[in-house]
């Protein structure tokens, strides 16, 4: 009896040590992230296939199909070419993987995610992550797009999830038009009848903005009642009004947002913030691919294999070192 305390003691302390030592606890995860980079690469092939007429090789230099023009009627603010490639690269699904899982993700959990057009890379990688992790992802997005986005008539978030709703991930909960005040004041009349019309032929949900604390906290409730366990984290994608407010300080984040002091509490992230649930920035491109030590706009994109990516989680860990956040758990 004496002998079997004694494992029992040895193999509990040997679990809690691979559990908190941030160096061995990577290897607990590593197929999650691995699947999340494979995830993604599966959907670029898929959309190089479906828009190989459209794609610009001359822009686009990894042919991802990811990338959209410099202006066209969808365009709403400035946007980076390079940060929009960096984007595309299947490592983001995998640092958002780890991300998601280092503030307490876990299967059968809820990702409530806000987007713009902005980044339809960082949309394809997070599904990709809330997909290798088993995580359901409550999408709320906006059409309008900043430059080099998903900006295109005929490649914009709505044909993209058209096509993403083909290969099994779940179609938004809702859509806006986005812009400067989601009610799209920035389009002209006949094309927010185009893109209600494309909206509805896709039988997807299509809101028209009210005001930006209406709007707000009618997609923070919509994020509450369409979850059946609990929203375990709120990821950020792009500069949308609605989700990121007027704080320039939030604005400039990236990654797990640790300062909770400098949320507009108005906005979607600050309501969140403010029920306990972490908040994942993606929008500060360049500071977030310097501080997990990922490339700046790859050509060609990196190589996806199960190594690579223990290598780079001991690298995530060692640059960083996340640590979840309370919750209200009742949410």
């Amino acid at each position: 009896m004496k002998k079997v305390i004694i494992w029992f003691v040895v193999a509990v302390s040997v679990y809690v040590f691979w559990l908190f030592v941030p160096s061995n606890r990577i290897y607990l995860y590593v197929d999650k992230v691995y699947n999340a980079a494979l995830n993604m690469q599966k959907v670029i092939q898929f959309l190089q296939d479906k828009r190989a007429a459209q794609i610009d090789a001359s822009i686009d230099l990894n042919k991802t199909g990811l990338i959209g023009e410099e202006f066209t009627e969808l365009t709403t603010t400035t946007g980076d070419l390079q940060a929009k490639r960096t984007s595309t690269n299947p490592d983001m699904a995998a640092l958002i993987c780890h991300l998601l899982i280092e503030s307490g993700v876990k299967k059968d959990d809820c990702v409530a995610v806000g987007a713009s057009g902005s980044f339809p890379g960082l949309i394809v990688a997070t599904l990709s992550a809330c997909k290798a992790i088993g995580a359901r992802a409550l999408v709320i997005c906006s059409v309008g797009s900043s430059q080099w986005g998903a900006n295109q008539l005929d490649f914009n978030l709505l044909d993209l999830f058209k096509w993403l709703t083909e290969i099994g991930f779940e179609k938004p909960l809702l859509f806006s038009y986005g812009g400067s005040d989601n009610k799209g004041s920035d389009f002209s009349q006949e094309l927010k009848d185009k893109i209600r019309e494309k909206a509805n032929g896709y039988g997807f949900d299509f809101y028209e903005g009210i005001t930006f604390e209406e709007d707000a906290r009618k997609f923070f409730e919509i994020y509450l009642n369409n979850c059946h366990s609990r929203i375990a984290a709120f990821v950020n994608i792009g500069g949308g009004l609605v989700n990121v407010g007027d704080s320039m300080d939030f604005a400039l984040q990236s990654g797990v947002v640790t300062d909770r002091t400098i949320f507009d509490d108005r906005s979607v992230s600050g309501l969140m913030n403010n029920n306990g649930i972490p908040v994942i920035s993606l929008l500060n491109m360049r500071k977030l691919v310097t501080e997990y030590g990922l490339s700046w706009d790859p050509i060609p994109l990196p190589k996806v294999s199960e190594k690579r990516y223990e290598n780079l989680l001991k690298r995530f860990t060692k640059l960083h070192s996340v640590s979840p956040t309370v919750q209200d758990n009742t949410r």
